[in-house]
């Protein structure tokens, strides 16, 4: 019997010690959410009226409306809740908190522009509106405002002439052009330059063919005497590897922008070596080119070669001939091989090619 009993113990009513430590653990669960349940109801806040006391206050609202509605000396007729009296008010047939409503919205100073506005008011049901618009003294809705078509005065047209070689800033703005634009030409005028031809105001930066047109009927250009000893544009002669900006704006077709784009490309490049170059500048023309050219020169003995075994990746990327692919192919064939003897050796490599040593052939030497 003894055994027996020892057997049940054993196998039933023995515990290991990870079930005694989860019997713990879920006896203290188990207490804090008796707990919490306990706190929560005594911090958990209390209805204001019980379900009792709000089915009673109903009725008593409902009772106090009929009353109202049965009573004689309640009707209903035409009123303005914006001018209605207090002793008028009582005397209609509506509720009384809406009644308190209308005269408490009124001393805060708000009124009523349309029917519905009434709505806006606490307690006013869509029953009692139903019941209260056909006696409001009010309209519909308010009528949006229709907008006035302001007619602005034309701005007066210029009177006379102006010769863009003797007109001052001010002169010029008064037919139409912008500050900026005057500026740009008085400016170029200023520099040497002087206009010859209407189209001659395309030069200035700023000034297209549509403003040119809108003033082309005040423009009048008197004949431009060239001081005695001084050449015109087309005896000009430029040598582009030694100009300046002011050399190159008295150019025909050059202003001080594309001065400043041919000055920053040749620097790129360090010097150009045949005037075609010059339609590799930005925004350059084939027609503003045609123009140029008989008037610039270069002198290739200017220009300041790399020396392409001592230059690093930064030196041959700015150039403009050179891209990422052959500069790395460039710089890899030096490390691998050693110095570059001559330049047809770089047309072993698979980004470069033939016609890429002749573009830059004169930019680069082996030394």
């Amino acid at each position: 019997m003894r055994k027996a009993w020892l057997k049940i113990k054993n196998g039933f009513l023995s515990y290991t010690r990870g079930d005694r430590v989860g019997v713990i653990v879920l006896s203290v669960l188990i207490l804090m959410l008796l707990g919490a349940n306990a706190y929560l109801k005594r911090i958990a806040p209390k209805p204001y009226y019980t379900p009792e006391q709000f089915a009673e206050i109903q009725a008593q609202w409902k009772a106090a409306w009929q009353t109202n509605k049965n009573s004689a000396s309640l009707t209903l007729f035409h009123f303005n809740p914006n001018t209605i009296t207090e002793s008028a008010l009582d005397s209609l047939d509506m509720p009384d908190p809406i009644k308190r409503n209308i005269i408490k919205y009124r001393a805060a100073g708000g009124s009523f522009k349309s029917k519905t506005d009434l709505l806006k008011l606490y307690g006013m049901s869509d029953s009692v509106y139903r019941h209260l618009e056909p006696f409001l003294d009010l309209p519909e809705a308010i009528a949006k405002a229709q907008t006035k078509k302001i007619s602005r005065p034309e701005p007066e047209k210029p009177s006379g002439f102006f010769d863009p070689n003797t007109a001052s800033k001010e002169e010029l703005q008064k037919f139409g052009f912008s500050s900026y634009q005057a500026s740009n030409i008085v400016s170029y005028r200023n520099s040497g330059g002087s206009y010859h031809q209407p189209e001659d105001l395309l030069k200035i930066y700023g000034l297209d063919s549509t403003t040119l047109a809108s003033i082309s009927p005040y423009l009048k250009i008197e004949a431009v005497m060239e001081p005695p000893g001084d050449f015109s544009n087309e005896l000009y002669v430029v040598e582009l590897n030694s100009a300046d900006t002011s050399d190159l704006i008295k150019l025909n077709g050059i202003g001080s922008v594309y001065a400043s784009r041919i000055i920053k490309y040749r620097d790129l490049l360090g010097g150009f070596c045949n005037v075609n170059q010059l339609m590799e500048v930005y925004g350059f023309s084939e027609e503003l080119f045609a123009t140029v050219k008989p008037a610039v020169t270069v002198d290739t003995t200017a220009i300041k070669p790399i020396r392409i075994n001592y230059a690093e990746f930064s030196e041959l990327i700015r150039h403009p001939y050179f891209d990422k692919s052959n500069v790395k192919a460039i710089l890899n064939e030096k490390d691998k091989n050693g110095p570059i003897k001559k330049l047809s050796d770089l047309e072993a490599l698979e980004s470069v090619d033939a016609e890429f040593i002749d573009k830059i052939r004169p930019y680069v030497t082996c030394r």
